[in-house]
């Protein structure tokens, strides 16, 4: 059986056999995606019918193919009031821990608030920060935690090689996010920089899909 390459954050499908897409789908914005997807409210969309839009968000979520809450969190450059982020964030983090569902984060110069909200809220689910182009201590202190983190085109900057060649691999995924790149490429590169195989690193990462999202590719 071959095993797939995984994207687990992308907000566009890509017409690639041998590729699973983990489409992300903002409520408020987008409609509910017919195959596997994240749903959830992202800080730079909070709606002014804040209510409807959680609402919204607890409908989409209770869906098969939906396999995750987010992308979610805090991001302090962006215009939405620090509070209102904060309140909807609480919320979603309750929501994915009475679904049992993982979350998928979007964290912007916040990364001592969201820790603080993750601990306060007692999430009690797998936790993704997606995107991640921080330095490896940081890094480091998410997986810590008993956090994930999903690396994506960035590192083929190669600003991130320190962090690929030390990083747990039990603790990873990979992805396109809102980029043209192909997620090949970013396997590849990553493989380049850790030394390691394709087949070893599609299976690793494999794993961690079915233990983080309980999805069997």
């Amino acid at each position: 059986m071959t095993i797939p390459y995984i994207d687990i954050h992308t907000h566009q499908l890509q017409a690639e056999k041998d590729i699973i897409q983990l489409l992300n789908c903002i409520v408020g914005k987008e409609e509910l995606p017919n195959g596997i997807c994240s749903v959830g409210i992202h800080p730079w969309y909070i709606n002014d019918e804040k209510e409807a839009q959680f609402e919204l968000l607890k409908a989409y979520a209770s869906h098969e193919n939906v396999l995750a809450i987010g992308e979610c969190g805090l991001d302090k450059i962006t215009e939405t009031d620090r509070n209102l982020q904060v309140e909807t964030f609480e919320k979603q983090i309750q929501l994915a821990n009475a679904l049992q569902k993982p979350l998928i984060l979007h964290c912007v110069r916040a990364y001592q608030e969201v820790f603080a909200l993750l601990k306060e809220q007692k999430a009690g689910v797998p936790v993704l920060f997606h995107g991640f182009n921080k330095k490896a201590e940081l890094a480091q202190s998410i997986l810590q935690q008993g956090y994930y983190i999903s690396l994506g085109p960035s590192i083929l900057q190669g600003n991130q090689d320190d962090l690929i060649h030390g990083v747990d691999l039990h603790k990873i995924f990979l992805e396109t996010d809102d980029k043209s790149s192909k997620v090949l490429d970013i396997y590849s590169y990553f493989c380049t920089g850790r030394k390691i195989s394709l087949a070893d690193l599609q299976e690793q990462i494999d794993k961690n899909c079915q233990r983080v999202f309980r999805y069997n590719t």
